[in-house]
């Protein structure tokens, strides 16, 4: 089988970016063939300087990939194109499907936009006839796939995201301090404000808390200044890190604190609980699918940053009782194994059952969510 993959790569590290390479390194292992068509590839040198007019580089990309995607999806089998909502949806999406069918090949769309029902109200007419030419739908979670079910009326396979858990080792605390962190892109959507906000709180009650912020984006310069106008202590931003070397950061941590106003499938959550971080997040988009809020988490409303520094003050207060939701959320990563999901992949790419290990009943929640 020969396998092209269209999708963005790292840098910078966000979720799709790290899901695309590691599905390229895991496809590989498994002998496929593996094309990677970058969608956030680099332009041509005559043309580099060009990007520093707004808006230019992503005109020219939307030109240059038409004649990038003809020769390479001439040499494959399987068109697997990693979708996202908006603008990237109208510019990398529709030209691979469109050149896909049209060169008569598999083509799967793996839908994981988190703004997905925002999107599909404001523009699923327009993106409705990508989602009808391709042969297979895929989501990582019953809140994307029922999204688009109920939208354009098609079938989806649920995919779950892959965790690599061989490089995030659980590792079980004897004790759980207030030492915080964040592994999201500093941006709007992921509301690190509220982060900082409810961190304060939590300062406030225990002068040895820590926070450390990993993650480049738009609001670093605004969430510096908070932190300096509030005289925060021991907060530690640590820029982008590379995600070979996250597991040393989780490792030096207890609690991860996520406050997303949007979300989807965070593998950055995943990560944390490999590892054996308490989660505390709120439940914003398809976070509840996947944790139960007692069980394998606490789980607060987006937005709500109190609420997350009294989860964070509950985690302190009875660490038996946090150490036991780590415990139970492994069985969540354990579903999301790539021994759990290449069957799923296999079948959306048409080969068959695969050589996976079926999954199991947390097998099913992780796919659920």
């Amino acid at each position: 089988m020969r396998v092209l993959l269209v999708g963005p790569v790292p840098p910078p590290y966000g979720g799709m970016a790290l899901q695309a390479r590691q599905l390229e390194q895991l496809l590989r292992h498994d002998g496929v063939g593996v094309d990677v068509l970058a969608s956030n590839f680099s332009l041509p040198s005559l043309l580099r300087a060009a990007e520093r007019v707004p808006g230019v580089r992503s005109f020219l990309r939307a030109v240059l990939i038409w004649f990038m995607l003809w020769p390479r999806i001439g040499r494959a089998d399987v068109v697997h194109v990693m979708a996202a909502s908006w603008l990237y949806f109208f510019l990398t999406v529709y030209p691979a499907v469109l050149v896909g069918r049209v060169r008569r090949k598999r083509v799967v769309i793996n839908y994981r936009g988190g703004e997905a029902r925002e999107f599909f109200r404001r523009y699923g007419w327009i993106a409705s006839p990508a989602f009808t030419l391709a042969q297979m739908i895929t989501a990582p979670s019953d809140f994307l796939a029922s999204a688009i079910r109920e939208r354009f009326g098609v079938a989806v396979s649920i995919v779950p995201n892959i965790l690599d858990s061989s490089r995030f080792v659980y590792r079980g605390r004897t004790e759980i301090r207030p030492r915080l962190l964040v592994t999201r892109h500093l941006e709007r959507m992921y509301d690190i404000e509220s982060v900082l906000k409810a961190y304060r709180l939590v300062l406030a009650r225990h002068s040895d808390a820590t926070l450390w912020i990993a993650g480049g984006g738009s609001e670093e310069r605004h969430l510096r200044n908070l932190v300096a106008a509030w005289g925060l202590a021991n907060v530690r931003f640590l820029g982008e890190v590379a995600h070979e070397d996250l597991p040393a950061v989780y490792d030096q941590c207890d609690i991860y604190l996520n406050g997303s106003l949007v979300d989807n499938f965070p593998g950055a959550l995943l990560e944390a609980s490999a590892a054996g971080l308490v989660v505390v997040s709120t439940r914003a988009g398809g976070i509840p699918f996947l944790y139960e809020h007692a069980r394998t988490a606490r789980l607060v409303d987006p937005a709500d940053w109190k609420g997350l520094a009294n989860a964070v003050e509950e985690v302190l207060e009875s660490p038996s009782v946090a150490l036991e939701m780590t415990k139970a959320a492994l069985a969540i990563v354990r579903a999301c194994d790539w021994a759990e999901v290449r069957t799923r992949l296999y079948q959306a790419y048409g080969a068959g059952p695969g050589t996976g290990a079926g999954a199991s009943l947390e097998g099913a929640r992780c796919a659920a969510g």
